[in-house]
Order: C-alpha cells, then sequence, then structure tokens
C-alpha cells in the first residue's frame, strides 16, 4: 500500500502546482484590467481634447463668417453710394471737367457719408481714371477682414465699378510672447 510519506509528498506536489497556476492567471486577470483601463482612459482624454478643439474651431468659423458678412454688407454700401454718384453725375455735370473727374469728386463725397471708410490717395497714377477706398470688418474673437479696393469709372458705358485689391483675415491684436528661459540644470560649477 501506500506509505504515509508518499500521501504527504503527492499532497504537497498537487497543491503546489494548483497555487502557482491560480496566481499566475490572477496575475494576468489583473495586468489586463489595469492596461484596459488605461487604454480607456487615454481614449477618453483624447476624445475630451478632441471635443474641445472642435468647439473651438466652430466658434472661430462662426465669428469668420459674421465678420465676412460685415465685410460684404460693407461693400454692398460702398457701392450703392457709387451708383448714386453716378446718379447724381448725369443729373449734375460740370462740362468744364471731364467726366471721370466729375465722377470721383461726387464719389468721393459720398463715400465721405459712410463710417469706418478711408480712402487712399493714388501717388502712382495721378489720373482721375481711379482711386482707392479701404475699410475694416471686426470680427468678435480678435478677427478682422481688411479691405483695399480700386475705384473705377467707365466712361464708355457710363458705369462705376470696383476691383478688390485685398480682402485679408488679419488677427486684430497679436498675442505678446515673452521670452522666458528656463535653466533647468545648472551644470557643474
Amino acid at each position: 500500500m501506500f506509505n504515509v510519506d508518499e500521501i504527504e509528498i503527492k499532497k504537497k506536489s498537487t497543491t503546489s502546482n494548483v497555487s502557482i497556476g491560480i496566481g499566475g492567471t490572477l496575475i494576468m486577470v489583473i495586468f489586463v484590467v489595469l492596461c484596459l483601463t488605461i487604454f480607456a482612459t487615454l481614449s477618453f482624454t483624447t476624445a475630451y481634447s478632441d471635443l474641445k478643439l472642435s468647439k473651438k474651431t466652430e466658434e472661430i468659423i462662426t465669428d469668420y463668417y459674421a465678420t465676412n458678412k460685415k465685410a460684404e454688407e460693407k461693400l454692398s454700401e460702398v457701392y450703392d453710394k457709387l451708383i448714386s454718384a453716378q446718379n447724381e453725375l448725369n443729373i449734375n455735370y460740370d462740362i468744364n471737367i471731364s467726366k471721370t473727374a466729375n465722377f470721383r469728386a461726387t464719389a468721393t463725397e459720398k463715400l465721405m457719408e459712410l463710417n469706418d471708410v478711408t480712402i487712399v490717395k493714388n501717388e502712382e497714377n495721378n489720373s482721375f481714371s481711379e482711386f482707392a477706398i479701404y475699410y475694416e470688418s471686426l470680427g468678435d474673437l480678435n478677427q478682422k477682414i481688411c479691405v483695399t479696393l480700386n475705384i473705377y469709372f467707365d466712361e464708355e458705358k457710363n458705369e462705376p465699378y470696383y476691383e478688390i485689391v485685398s480682402w485679408n483675415l488679419t488677427n486684430i491684436e497679436l498675442p505678446s510672447y515673452e521670452e522666458e528661459i528656463y535653466d533647468l540644470w545648472e551644470g557643474i560649477e
């Protein structure tokens, strides 16, 4: 039969094999749960930061389109003033001056009625065939659209027209970045 010493050896070998298998599986399960928790946390933080970025982008784009709309409305006002100057020119025409010079004087007078429109002197071309205007459309989120137009008058067709020289989006105020130098390691003296 069996000896008592042999039974104890079999018990010890059986219990030692089973406890090592359960501990290894438990460690593996804990490691997998820990990895899944870390990846879930990383996924959540990435999704949250993407959400904040998309909301900020939406705000900036909405403000851009509102600013662009204001610039288009101002352009419409400018063109209305040019048409008004043309209509007035057809009624009151000074024959001592060319039609283009008459239009420029009348259009300058009409454009001065608009707020935030600046008439730019054209030094390069001293003729009365063209002049330029400048205006800005301000947004709510530190952006503006700067517009420069050349104004022309076609004597053959007897109508004004404009050419958009620039339509630029810029920041209202540039942020100031102070240069900060951090000495992380002073080194060995």
